[in-house]
This record gives structure tokens, sequence and C-alpha cells, in this order.
């Protein structure tokens, strides 16, 4: 006897056989466990934050930060002295030798917290535009095109700074008591208030092709209101297309926030982000003392961008096996 799979059960099936897309989805999850679960706890553990200097992982001859795996005297700045020794797991950040391991952590969750909210609000808007315009039609449809064009006109990056430096700074406060770090609600919204142009214009494009549609006709002739359609018959079909451009959509935020952040534009130290810690690890890469010190100049700028790089090769691997796996008649 056969039993009924469901869609769901065979989009698992199809997406299990990328195995590229796969290894890309454990990154992730692996990415976000160490940003927002390990990182609390090394803090509660070692004893330190993201932001405790150490002048004992700064070398005193040339002010160089201690590299990888280095043992230094457990003598925070702003805490009592302990006695030993503590380890630095990737070496200190910079000139006040902070534990680059929990800024690296630290400035991931700030980053994927501004990719999440910029690629929600981004998606909502757009897919609610797009949706509009395409099912309505009309001067309603000409509105939202006209609209959308006029965001894809602008310089986003010039546009977001400008923004950022005026409207955006009175909303640097807002954390929503603790849920998000300072500067992360700002930031986040400026970014998918200008970044909603592609998926509008993808559900407006799929809509028009699905109001025509003979389930629909179908739906119409028993009576169904435009809302019960919306909700039942057309918006199945966009939850595949919506998801699959969120990985990417999200993917493109992060590296907006990164070029932000080193612009010093984005979010401000001392609060870490993988941009500011790139911004910050500039001064380290030239190294006038010599090679012998230049050895651990440079790892303060290798880690953020490892985790930079990752994290956006496995959106974009995630995204397009995703986008395979729902349409499995697409050309490999």
């Amino acid at each position: 006897m056969a039993v009924a799979v469901s869609e769901r059960t065979l989009l698992w099936r199809r997406f299990r056989r990328e195995h590229l897309a796969l290894a890309a989805l454990v990154v992730l999850v692996v990415l976000l466990l160490a940003c927002f679960v390990l990182e609390p706890l090394l803090e509660h553990l070692l004893g330190r934050t993201p932001d405790t200097p150490f002048m004992t992982a700064v070398s005193p001859h040339d002010l160089k930060p201690a590299g990888p795996w280095s043992w230094v005297a457990n003598q925070p700045l702003d805490q009592a002295p302990r006695h030993g020794k503590t380890l630095f797991l990737l070496g200190a950040d910079g000139s006040l030798g902070r534990d680059e391991l929990l800024r690296v952590l630290a400035g991931g969750r700030v980053s994927l917290e501004i990719a999440l909210l910029a690629t929600s609000i981004a998606m909502v808007v757009g897919v609610v535009l797009g949706t509009i315009g395409g099912w309505f039609g009309g001067l309603l449809d000409s509105t939202v095109a006209r609209l959308t064009e006029l965001v894809m006109a602008f310089p986003l990056l010039l546009l977001v700074i400008a923004i950022g430096q005026t409207i955006a700074l009175r909303l640097d406060g807002i954390t929503f008591h603790g849920l998000f770090t300072r500067g992360v609600i700002s930031l986040g919204v400026v970014i998918g208030l200008f970044t909603w142009f592609y998926p509008a214009r993808i559900c407006r494009a799929l809509v028009i092709e699905l109001r025509d549609r003979e389930f629909v006709e179908a739906a119409r002739m028993v009576g169904s209101s435009e809302t019960q359609i919306l909700r039942r018959h057309v918006a199945p079909h966009l939850l595949g297309p919506v998801i699959v451009w969120a990985s990417f959509v999200a993917a493109s935020v992060i590296v907006l926030e990164a070029s932000l952040s080193a612009l010093n534009f984005g979010v401000h130290l001392p609060t870490a982000s993988w941009g500011s810690l790139l911004s910050s690890s500039y001064g380290t890469l030239l190294n006038p003392y010599g090679a012998s010190s230049a050895t651990h100049s440079n790892w303060p700028l290798v880690w953020p961008s490892v985790a930079l790089f990752l994290t956006v090769l496995s959106l974009t691997l995630v995204g397009d096996g995703l986008r395979r796996a729902l349409d499995p008649q697409a050309e490999r």
C-alpha cells in the first residue's frame, strides 16, 4: 500500500541530495550556536567580556597583540588582579589586548542580529508591496512599480550612510530591554527599508503569473474572497521563492553591514561587529617593526574575515540548494 508523502518531506529529501548546501547549513547552525550560545557561556566561564582589556596580552616593545594560542597573565584592567595565566585562543584583538575569540563571537551575534532584522523587514515590505501590486494591477501596480524603481535608482551605500547618520542615530538607544545590542535596531531598520525592492519585483512577477491560473478561477467560482484566495492558494506558491530569496538578502545585508561598519558608519565601537572588527584591525596590518612582530599583527584581521566569508558563502549555498530542491526540473 502506497504511503502519501508530504511536500515538506519531499523537499527535505531533495535538499539532502544537495551535499554542498547541506554542509553549508551545518556551518550556519554551528555559527549561530557559537555566537548566541557559546559566547555568553564563555563570558561566564572565563569571567571576562569582549570589552575587557588585558595589557598583558600586548607586547610592551611594539604594542602588537598576542597571537593565537597565547597564555597571558590574568590581570584585566577593569577588574581585580588574579593569579595565574589565561588562554587567548585566537589571540588579542589589538593594542587594548581584548580576547579576540569573544570579540569575533560577539561581533557575529551583532552582525547576525542586524541581518535577521533587516532581512525580515525587507522581505515583509517586499512581499506585501509586490503581492498587492501584482494582484490588483492598475494604478496600484503602477505606483508600486514606480516606487520600486525609485528606490533601486538610489546608490544604496550612500543612501544608508546619509540616513544612518541622521534619522537612525535617534534609534541607537532602543534595545527592547537588552534583547538587541545597542545600534542593531537603527542599522537593521535602515538597511531593511532600502533592500526590499528585489523581493518586491519577484513577488509581483509571480503573482501576475498566478492570478489568471485555473485554480484561482475555480476558487472565485465557489465564492472565495480575494483575501482567502491570496492566503490559501497564492501564498503557498510564494513561500518557496521567498525563503530562497531571504537567504540571498541576508547574505547581502551582512556584507552591507560590514562595509558600513568598516567605514565607521555602522555599529560604533566599542560594540563589536565583524565590520567594526575589520575596521579596527586595519591599523595592525602594516607593521613598522619588522617581520618578527608582524607574525602576530595580522591575526586580528584574519578571524572576522574568515567568519564573514563562511557566513556569506554558507547563506548563498543554502539558498542555491533550496532553489534546486524547490524546482527539481531545473537544469543542474
